[in-house]
Order: C-alpha cells, then sequence, then structure tokens
C-alpha cells in the first residue's frame, strides 16, 4: 500500500528539491509533523511529503510561511498582472477552430509537461467530438 511508505530525511529532502536543514526548520516550527518512531529509527511518510509539497506550491506563489498552514490552495488565486507587465503564453493548436492558450505564469506547467499535455487534451477532443455524434443520434 502506497500510504505505509517510509521515507529518511534524505529521501523527502531528494523528492521534493527542499534542504535537509530547511525540511528541519519547517518541523522545528510546526509547519510540518515530526518524524515517527525514535532516533535512528525514525521515519517520513507520504503525509509529511505531501506538507512538504504544499509548502514549495504555496511559497512559489508568495504565500507567506506563517500563512501556508491555514490557507485551502483551491482558493488560493494568483493576483492579476499590472498592466504592461509582459507574459509568455503557450498557444496549444487542438483543431480547426480551437486553440488552447496556456498563461506559462500561472499554470505551473514545465515546458517538458506540455507535449504529453497536448497529446492528452487531443485525445479528449477527438473522444468528445465521436460522442457528440452518438447522442445526437
Amino acid at each position: 500500500m502506497e500510504s505505509d511508505k517510509k521515507f529518511r530525511l534524505e529521501d523527502l529532502a531528494e523528492l521534493t528539491g527542499i534542504p535537509r536543514r530547511t525540511i528541519r526548520f519547517y518541523i522545528q516550527k510546526g509547519y510540518v509533523a515530526p518524524p515517527l518512531g525514535q532516533k535512528r529509527g525514525s521515519y517520513y511518510t507520504n503525509e509529511h511529503l505531501e506538507e512538504l509539497l504544499k509548502i514549495k506550491r504555496l511559497s512559489h506563489k508568495n504565500v507567506r510561511l506563517k500563512e501556508i498552514t491555514s490557507y485551502d490552495e483551491d482558493s488560493i488565486a494568483l493576483p492579476e498582472p499590472e498592466v504592461g507587465t509582459i507574459s509568455w503564453c503557450s498557444h496549444i493548436f487542438l483543431g480547426s477552430g480551437m486553440t488552447l492558450v496556456l498563461d506559462n505564469r500561472k499554470a505551473e506547467i514545465k515546458a517538458e509537461a506540455l507535449p504529453e499535455l497536448t497529446e492528452k487534451i487531443i485525445e479528449l477532443v477527438q473522444e468528445y467530438k465521436q460522442n457528440k455524434g452518438k447522442n445526437n443520434e
């Protein structure tokens, strides 16, 4: 079962990209639960990993560390850019009359993931078009 997975501090640091010292700081300040077990037998779980990833996501959205524990991620919206701000967008052509525009600042999707995302969206569009014809009969 995936929730039973145990991690060492080094594993968490590698998986999240957060330095071990910073993880220890988060634990000391109560932003992340302390490890389970004692001394050398202590370990971390998926819950610890998720807490750290949440902190990382929200800190990239400029949410203060003190506010992170009380934030509901779904309710957080990035502020609109100021007039005159230059933004890079990706335009993905999905078919006749359909273009998906991704605001790279808000989408939080790495460029390397765009081809896979594009493929999946095109599959959904094609499936929708096929099923639409069946539903009208």
